[in-house]
């Protein structure tokens, strides 16, 4: 074997030790290497000096050593993968994901060096330590490191000398050995069938959408937090680790997991809603018997609330409005939530049930009867008390990460199915505060750093059946409720449902025409208030102003809907907007300045859906399967030719009189090209011409 072959191979030996040693020392910040490291490090290192004795003189002519050999080199990279169960069991240790991977890398590497008689070999092996050098130097901040970097600079700068001696070398036999070959011309099979699949992951991935395919694959990925396992070996950091939550004043800035129940304290609900739709009108003097009365009257019908939810759970909607136009910059930039996953997404608080004119008031809902939650591996529970529908279209996932609650809320979006929250698999800790609204069981706040991953359904309003709405003659005992309007009101309620929707057939066209109504006929004014002495705002907004916050929206819509017979309720909670999502992060944030109310219609399922008659405002789309986009897709192409039929038509005619009429054409532009652009000399101008 030639001196200098020899040379090119003892110099890659080198340069995958240092990266090795590089990588190993970055990867342990004190100093120590681990046994299952020793003995992975030892076996590799001893097979890639086999393979070197093995390899012999006559086959290194060739640019690739054997098939079987390079399967072997390949499925190094797999190897620490199969051996970390092992040295877990048996020496309890073992390394982070990442760091099995890249120990996979280096075996590839130091098998590529035993085989680095060959040129493939040794640049691949030269290719392999740049990288676990590059990451030594980005992971480590070890004194030795930067000699080590340095000393495999300066001996990179060697290999690359010999190399290139190397090839010339071997470029100069082959040119004296050269001898005419026929080469056959083949069709590129493998690279199509190559391109296709590459063309079909990437289809596939706009498809679904990167932060899905993200989300489903970072469930697969052991760490040290996170939605998916748990890996006690895992670096904390990787993957939101509990570090992040670590102390008695945890606030996590990342979509964290934690079991950390920390208690605190904070403002009552009530003070947020003043904060952004300003405080109730003080009542007048002769309502504060029927106030009062009222009261009793709730506490007769549904048992003693508790002095913590009592007087936060009413939405007063005769209110002063705010003082500015604009939320101060202390309530705007305090963060409650943080989504990951489509929006706009509706995450209630309160659901209100009765509306009293008198107070001109909305009071609280039940709590339900006992729920159950069905439990499922993984922590995860279903909600198993809703009937099973054909209405609804594919479901969605999502994660809510809790920052700054201010109640002991589990937030979840509308149509949930199923929910979880990383440790906590027992259904006693979970309660219903109202229909649709899940908290934490005898807990005052929600911990920051709570994450909830969900699954809810999705529908498009559209395709909904007549018979999917609750009717409130069948719907049960409580149907009065849901179909109460104040007799006061009813009359000018009444007229406002007939001239709007009376026409309309029953079901969601009825639904969406009082919405229509609203949404353009109505303007959105945060700053607009009902007088003091007003006896009733909702009649104050629909007849009088025309403009209002949105809690005058969803009274109306709620109101109106009632009277053509639908089960309809206001809930209050947070409003995640498409508009406020960060790129950067990929969440979208949600302030206590999102806090917003909207009306809700009841479906034969149990379910409640979401309606939004707030112009501003939408609800969650339906998530669409491949066949229901490329159907919506191809409608649209259709629609689109349709509109541009003639001008279709006079391009394509254009282009097969083109085609057809290819070669004079293509002369008559060459020539015309030829006579406007002259060579610069007349030799040129007769090659350019031949």
């Amino acid at each position: 074997m030639a001196r200098d072959t020899l040379s090119i191979q003892m110099m890659t030996w080198v340069l995958v030790v240092l990266a090795t040693v590089a990588c190993e020392l970055a990867a342990l910040p004190e100093t120590r290497l681990r046994a299952a490291s020793v003995i992975e490090l030892s076996v590799i290192s001893t097979l890639a000096v086999v393979l070197n004795l093995l390899v012999k003189r006559s086959n290194t002519k060739k640019p690739a050593p054997p098939r079987l050999w390079m399967l072997l080199v390949g499925s190094a990279m797999f190897w620490p993968l199969l051996l970390e169960p092992v040295f877990r069991s048996t020496l309890g240790e073992g390394n982070p994901l990442e760091m099995q991977m890249i120990h996979g890398l280096r075996s590839v590497g130091l098998l590529s060096a035993g085989l680095a008689a060959w040129p493939l070999c040794r640049r691949l092996a030269a290719v392999i330590s740049l990288f676990l050098a590059l990451f030594a130097s980005a992971m480590g901040d070890q004194s030795m490191l930067p000699y080590l970097v340095v000393a495999y600079a300066l001996l990179g700068g060697v290999w690359l000398v010999l190399e290139n001696l190397s090839r010339s070398s071997a470029t100069k036999a082959m040119r004296a050995d050269t001898v005419e070959e026929s080469v056959a011309i083949r069709w590129p099979v493998w690279e199509l069938v190559l391109f296709g699949v590459l063309a079909i992951a990437t289809g596939s991935l706009a498809v679904v959408g990167p932060k899905r395919v993200m989300l489903v694959l970072g469930e697969w990925m052991p760490t040290s937090g996170g939605t998916g396992d748990t890996d006690p070996f895992a670096r904390y950091g990787i993957g939101d680790g509990p570090e992040e939550v670590a102390g008695d004043n945890a606030r996590a800035a990342g979509m964290v997991e934690t079991d950390k129940m920390i208690e605190d304290n904070r403002n009552a609900l009530i003070d947020a809603v003043n904060d952004m739709y300003g405080p109730p009108h003080k009542p007048r003097k002769d309502q504060d018997k029927m106030i009062a009365a009222g009261v009793a009257q709730i506490i007769e019908n549904h048992g003693k609330l508790p002095d913590n939810r009592r007087p936060s759970r009413e939405f007063d909607t005769s209110r002063t409005g705010r003082k500015t136009d604009k939320i101060p910059e202390s309530q705007a930039a305090r963060g409650v939530l943080e989504v990951v996953g489509r929006t706009p997404l509706h995450i209630r608080l309160v659901a209100f049930e009765t509306y009293d004119n008198t107070t001109r008031t909305w009071m609280e809902g039940r709590k339900p009867g006992n729920r159950l939650f069905e439990s499922q591996p993984d922590n995860w529970f279903n909600i198993g008390h809703f009937r099973d529908a054909n209405w609804y279209a594919q479901p969605d996932t999502h994660r809510l990460k809790v920052a700054n609650l201010k109640d002991n809320l589990v937030p979840t979006p509308s149509h949930v199915t199923r929910f979880r929250i990383n440790k906590i698999d027992q259904p006693e800790h979970y309660d219903w505060q109202y229909e649709g609204v899940l908290v934490l069981k005898d807990r005052k706040t929600t911990p920051p750093g709570v994450v909830v991953t969900t699954d809810c359904r999705t529908l498009n309003p559209a395709n909904l059946p007549e018979n999917c709405f609750s009717n409130l003659h069948s719907f049960n005992s409580t149907a009065s409720i849901f179909g109460e309007v104040p007799v006061e009101l009813k009359e000018e309620i009444t007229r406002k449902a007939t001239e709007w929707a009376g026409a309309e057939a029953h079901g969601w066209p009825q639904i969406q025409a009082v919405m229509s109504k609203l949404r353009s006929e109505y303007q959105l004014d945060p700053t607009a208030k009902p007088p003091a002495d007003h006896p009733a705002p909702v009649i104050w907004f629909l007849k009088e102003s025309r403009r209002g916050p949105d809690y005058l929206f969803a009274t109306s819509a709620a109101l109106i809907l009632r009277t053509l017979g639908y089960p309809a309720r206001v809930s209050l909670g947070y409003y995640a907007s498409p508009e406020a999502f960060d790129v950067a992060t990929g969440h979208t944030p949600v302030k206590a300045s999102d806090l917003h109310l909207w009306p809700e219609v009841s479906l034969r399922d149990g379910q409640w859906m979401v309606i939004e008659p707030t112009p501003g405002y939408g609800t969650l789309p339906p998530l669409q399967t491949w066949g229901e986009w490329a159907a919506e897709k191809w409608n649209a192409l259709v629609a689109w030719v349709l509109r541009n039929g003639m001008v279709i038509t006079v391009v394509v005619f254009i282009l097969a009189v083109l085609i057809w009429k290819r070669k004079p054409v293509a002369d008559q532009l060459l020539t015309l090209l030829w006579r406007l652009r002259p060579a610069a000399s007349w030799d040129q101008q007769i090659l350019r011409t031949a």
